[in-house]
């Protein structure tokens, strides 16, 4: 009789059984090295997100620092240009006794005087007494100086004369 076969389980429990016994014996790994690695690889990553946060916020203190030294710088020069321009307005508008003698030469014969006061920012505001304020009214219409005026009351006195008071509007 025939010696019976070895079943394909047999065969590879003996091919298994002889890899084994030619296995190399490598020497045991040191797995501190795998670990030293591995962290080194993460932490790259959270270095270079750390680092940008530190440049962001130099980069932050920087900005506050030039935009409060420019607001400062904005705001005197703001200052400077306003006292500029109310220098200028000053010396462009006629002197007070300039304007008092062209309202003398304007105003109708029954009309007078009775007040001219100019404010600080430059409004100048005229009270004049007359017995018809119409023919008032066209005569300061004449004059360039007076045709910025616009009319801001209007009253009878006792003695029935008509009080106008005129202002600029600026």
């Amino acid at each position: 009789m025939t010696p019976p076969r070895h079943s394909l389980l047999d065969s590879i429990a003996r091919r298994g059984a002889a890899a084994r016994s030619m296995r190399l014996s490598l020497p045991p790994v040191d797995l501190r090295f795998a670990a030293a690695l591995t962290g080194l690889v993460a932490l790259g990553p959270l270095l270079t997100i750390a680092g940008a946060g530190w440049i962001r916020a130099e980069v932050e203190r920087g900005t506050e620092a030039l935009r409060a030294q420019g607001q400062a710088r904005f705001e005197s020069e703001g200052a400077e240009r306003r006292a500029a321009m109310l220098f200028r307005d000053t010396v462009r508008r006629p002197t007070l006794s300039a304007t008092l003698d062209r309202i003398a030469r304007v105003l109708p014969d029954d009309a007078r005087l009775a007040s001219v006061t100019r404010a600080a920012d430059g409004v100048l505001r005229i009270e004049i007494t007359t017995n018809d304020p119409d023919p008032l009214r066209a005569a300061l219409r004449r004059d360039p100086l007076f045709v910025a005026m616009r009319e801001s009351a209007q009253r009878r006195t006792g003695d029935g004369r008509v009080v106008v008071t005129m202002r600029t509007l600026r």
